[in-house]
């Protein structure tokens, strides 16, 4: 019993400095420069190895992709695969001390670590998911907001630059955040065309990379700019409302679990509780 309590201890005490170790090891924005040029960034032997036993070289291009799409700049390959085997094993190991404690059989004990682990292991994946959609989700919603503001200043005579910046300066959220990096993007030297081609790379929704297309080709084929953000607003704000009717259509679908759960119930004792109370009082 003592060495079970051990060994446990020892693996929370592991678990708690691969997460520590996940959380120091942070990028920059330098980093994030480099990482788009270089999608295999050259990190220590060690913790190559351990990367690439558990994740491939496709794979972790695609978690850098998840990573920007997410907004989660500063968080690297490494730190990430660190931080997912820290909760698997300190969740496991969790499971095996209660159950050490609790005297149960070793095949519950057994099951009960390995379930615990593959939980832990894969649950900042779905978190990872979520932070995407809900980050991807914010820019749609924005999107017509901004260009109403991008287009309005154009047409008082700012260039697209000017227009972009003012419109950063007065909107929060995911949206100004890429935008904000295009900006610093473009003043470094990189076109336009570039730096707009990148944000949609990197962010990739929907909404957003057809505004990039269609900036990009009012770039280089010429057009009155004010008049396309003007489209671009309106079919953003179609696209929206779109998909707010969607979302409303799939509601009596998705009650109809909530209902049966909850008011069948209900009914049953509603229509049947004075019958048995009969019976039983006869």
């Amino acid at each position: 019993m003592i060495l079970t309590v051990t060994i446990i201890a020892l693996l929370l005490a592991g678990a708690l400095f691969a997460v520590g170790f996940a959380v120091i090891d942070r990028g920059d924005d330098m980093s994030r420069r480099l990482a788009e040029l270089d999608p295999f960034p050259a990190e220590s032997a060690r913790n190559d190895k351990i990367v690439h036993s558990l994740v491939d070289a496709k794979q972790q291009v695609l978690l850098s992709g998840r990573f920007a799409e997410a907004g989660w700049y500063k968080t690297t390959v490494v730190g990430f695969t660190l931080t997912r085997l820290g909760i698997a094993v300190a969740l496991g190991a969790s499971a095996a001390l209660v159950a050490a404690l609790m005297h149960a059989p070793l095949l519950m004990l057994a099951c009960g670590t390995l379930i615990s682990a593959i939980v832990g292991f894969i649950a900042p994946s779905f978190y990872l998911d979520n932070a995407v959609k809900s980050r991807k989700a914010q820019i749609a919603r924005r999107i017509p907001d901004l260009l109403d503001m991008v287009s309005t200043t154009v047409e008082a005579g700012t260039a697209l630059n000017g227009a972009l910046a003012v419109a950063v300066t007065r909107m929060q959220g995911p949206l100004s955040e890429e935008f904000r990096m295009t900006l610093s993007d473009i003043r470094v030297g990189m076109p336009r065309v570039d730096a707009l081609t990148a944000l949609s790379r990197r962010v990739q929704q929907i909404d957003l990379s057809s505004v990039v297309t269609a900036l990009v080709q009012t770039e280089r084929l010429g057009g009155n700019i004010a008049h396309v953000l003007d489209e671009l607003a309106e079919e953003s704000r179609n696209r929206r409302m779109a998909r707010a009717e969607e979302a409303a259509a799939k509601l009596p679908v998705k009650m109809v679990v909530p209902m049966a759960l909850f008011m069948l119930p209900a009914l049953f004792v509603m229509i049947f509780g004075p019958v048995a109370a009969e019976m039983l009082n006869r």
